[in-house]
This record gives C-alpha cells, structure tokens and sequence, in this order.
C-alpha cells in the first residue's frame, strides 16, 4: 500500500518516535501519574486523542499535543501505527482521532475570528473522546 493512500508521508515511513525533553519533567511525571491513579478511561481517553494529534503532526497543528499525551500514550499509538504499516492496514491508527478534532479546531478558529468575535458565543456538545478532550482542556 502506498504511503499516499494510508495517509503518512514517505518520510515518516519508519521514523522513530523523538519524545520531548519536557516530558521527563517531573511535573509532568506527577500530572501523568495522576491521571494514570485518579482518572477513569474515558477521562484518560483525552490523553490518547492527544497522543493522536501529536502523532500525525504533519495534518494536524498542536504545540502542546505532546505534552497532553504523555510517554506512555504516545508509545502505545506509536506502535499501533508502526504495526498498522507492517500490516499494510487499510487505517492507519489515530488518523481519525487527529481529523475529527482538526474539524473542531476550526470551527472554534471560525469562531474566535470572525468579526463579531467579541458576540460569538462557542458551546460545545459531545460525547466520548471529544467531550474528554475539551473537558482536559478546559480544566487545565
């Protein structure tokens, strides 16, 4: 299957996962910690939707996708991909995560930048993985 059709550049094709330095904070150790002991799955599933816009950072624009992830969830999803490329799957994992939350940023950037930006009122209304993401947000 060519890397047009699964959705990586070429260039990504066997790349190694690069973790970010501020990852061995231990700040943010302790908030991943945290989140590990206190958070249920689908609280922690903000977590692997950020592992996913992290991952596909060459669709999708998230300075603090990384961070938001964490080690752990960008390991498991770097090597749901690497398999998914091994395998030649049909999707690649994590591509739809990283989509369906590219379609919410740019609604809230539509939002925030039109020009009655200061009448705007942005509600959100969701279920699952969106609704984690926003709640992580939010809350941060």
């Amino acid at each position: 299957m060519s890397d047009k059709v699964n959705g990586l550049p070429e260039d990504q094709a066997w790349q190694e996962l690069k973790l970010p330095e501020l990852l061995n904070s231990d700040a943010v150790r302790e908030i991943h910690a945290t989140i590990e002991k206190e958070w249920d799955f689908l609280k922690r599933s903000a977590c692997q939707t950020a592992a996913g816009r992290a991952l596909w950072k060459h669709a999708i624009h998230d300075p603090l996708a990384d961070l938001l992830a964490g080690e752990t969830y960008l390991r498991n999803l770097h090597e749901k991909i690497k398999n998914d490329r091994l395998n030649n799957a049909r999707e690649i994992s994590g591509v739809i995560l990283a989509v369906r939350t590219l379609w919410f940023d740019s609604r809230l950037e539509d939002a925030l930048n039109s020009p009655t930006a200061r009448a705007a009122q942005v509600v959100l209304l969701g279920a699952g993985l969106s609704t984690s993401a926003i709640h992580l947000i939010l809350s941060s």
